[in-house]
């Protein structure tokens, strides 16, 4: 645990663990934790993060949420054979080393709570980063949102989605903010009464950290004002 001294909210480990128990009872496989994610650390990265941003634009066949060119997320890390892009901003995958260390060990954490008692040997396994990218929304069109969608075509075994900080550095808070414009986000899942997914929406705000399994269909929801920042990890299992 170690590792995570400074980055992480003390006690996370136990919420994790009572986290996914609440969620089991309501056959969901997905946790966000309320600032799992030190914000103050966040805020000590972010300037860095805003200088090294630079998206990269990326077409996916058939579109993920009906968009076939995307273009306001940039890569840190890129599955094999360099999709979505071949040229991935080491740079920052450097600023952003630390940060994501600590989400590999919590998601590997929420990983082995969620799929104990499912019949897997989990007792060893390992966690591995398949695709990293942090994306930016804006309220311009097709930026706004990345609506119902699975992660990775159901063909990693799960994401995680860090909420970053608002940013007040290349310009006032004030004219960045989306705070009461939209955002957040919002999964389908679980079961009602009826036999449908339930919509279950979260307000995030920066240091949040969403734990998601695979093919659990979830949406980054519209702002029409300022921007949001989410880091975002897809993860195979070994």
């Amino acid at each position: 645990m170690n590792s995570l001294v400074g980055i992480v909210r003390p006690g996370i480990d136990q919420e994790i663990n009572k986290g996914v128990l609440r969620k089991k009872l309501g056959k969901m496989r997905h946790l966000v934790i309320e600032e799992g994610i030190d914000p103050t650390y966040l805020d000590s990265i972010f300037p860095k993060i805003l200088d090294l941003f630079n998206p990269q634009t990326v077409q996916y066949n058939g579109g993920i949420a009906k968009v076939k060119e995307w273009k306001i997320s940039c890569y840190l890390e890129v599955m094999e054979g360099g999709i979505p892009c071949t040229n991935p901003c080491i740079d920052l995958l450097h600023v952003c080393q630390p940060l994501l260390n600590t989400c590999n060990e919590l998601f590997a954490k929420w990983y082995k709570q969620q799929h104990a008692c499912n019949g897997k040997a989990l007792d060893e396994f390992r966690v591995t980063r398949v695709m990293t990218f942090i994306t930016r929304y804006t309220p311009a069109p097709g930026e706004q949102a990345l609506l119902k969608h699975i992660d990775g075509a159901g063909k990693v075994d799960g994401s995680v989605v860090v909420a970053l900080p608002v940013d007040r550095w290349s310009n006032s808070e004030e004219e960045n903010s989306f705070i009461g414009y939209g955002g957040g986000l919002t999964f389908w899942d679980g079961k009602g009464e009826d036999g449908k997914s339930l919509e279950v929406k979260y307000d995030t705000r920066s240091g949040d950290i969403a734990f998601i399994d695979r093919a659990v269909w979830h949406q980054a929801n519209p702002i029409t004002k300022g921007t949001r920042w989410a880091l975002v990890i897809f993860y195979k299992i070994v």
